[in-house]
């Protein structure tokens, strides 16, 4: 995401040299982001699964580190 909102900066400024408002390149870098976010979801198939995905409450995830359901592994 970083590379992409750079590219999308450069490119930017580099088509609008007199341009200095942020609020005009930042829309291209959220774009430019959100079209990698989208192009690498259908690339691994996970596109259209958000609804498979449950929301956890912080309380909850505390709960099952304490019960030692989530302890971290280290190799």
């Amino acid at each position: 995401l970083r590379l992409a909102s750079t590219g999308a900066v450069r490119r930017f400024m580099a088509e609008n040299p007199s341009e200095f408002d942020p609020r005009k390149f930042l829309k291209e870098t959220v774009t430019a982001m959100r079209d990698l976010c989208i192009a690498r979801y259908e690339a691994f198939g996970t596109a259209g699964n958000a609804s498979k995905i449950k929301p956890i409450s912080l309380e909850a995830m505390f709960q099952r580190y304490e019960r030692g359901e989530l302890a971290p592994k280290i190799k």
